[in-house]
Order: structure tokens, then sequence, then C-alpha cells
């Protein structure tokens, strides 16, 4: 059986190095650039034409990484522990992951 592991990282340089030990794990996935609701509504409020100085440098700091991972479920554990080391369990690296099983599934990854 297959199983989604969701991942979300707030990004920071050390969050790249926890994908590539993932990669370096034997994983892969979908990763993509994500903001949280919460930011985009209370710095970008309505449309801008202009955006200030401040809105820039700070952006990075309210992205994270979202990644998408499908692995079969008795690889699961394995990933999960590769995460929980490059993390520290999050307490390095602010995020989460959580895991559901996949009933469905065609295609090849």
């Amino acid at each position: 059986m297959k199983v989604e592991l969701t991942l979300v990282l707030k990004t920071t340089e050390r969050a790249y190095g926890t994908l590539e030990a993932i990669k370096r794990a034997g994983y892969n996935a979908t990763i993509m650039t994500t903001e949280s609701l919460r930011h985009a509504v209370d710095y970008y409020p309505g449309e801008h034409t202009f955006i200030n100085l401040r809105q820039l440098e700070q952006r990075e700091a309210f992205e994270s990484i979202l990644g998408v991972f499908i692995v079969d479920d008795n690889r699961l554990d394995d990933l999960k522990k590769v995460i929980r080391e490059t993390t520290k369990n999050f307490t390095d690296i602010k995020g989460f992951m959580y895991s559901r099983p996949i009933n469905d599934f065609e295609g090849s990854i």
C-alpha cells in the first residue's frame, strides 16, 4: 500500500539541508513554496500596485516549504526518522508532518 506524507517546514537554510538529507536517503517528493493564510492576509491585504522594502525583506521569513511524499507503507517510518533527526523533532526547524494511507494509486514514481 502507498502512503502520503505531507511535510511543512518554515523556510530556513537548514530546511534545505533537511531536504538534501531526505534525498540522500533515497526519497523524492513534490516540493512547493507556500505562505500561511495569516501572513498573506496580514501583510498583503487587498491588491497592491506598490510594495515597500520591509515587505520584500520579510517575505522569505513568511514562506514555508510544502513537500508531498508518496512512499510504500513499509518505508514510512524510515522517512519520518530522517525528518525527525534533521529537524531535531521540529525544534531546530519549525514545521510539522502528517501521513495518511492512499486507497487508490495509479502512476509511476
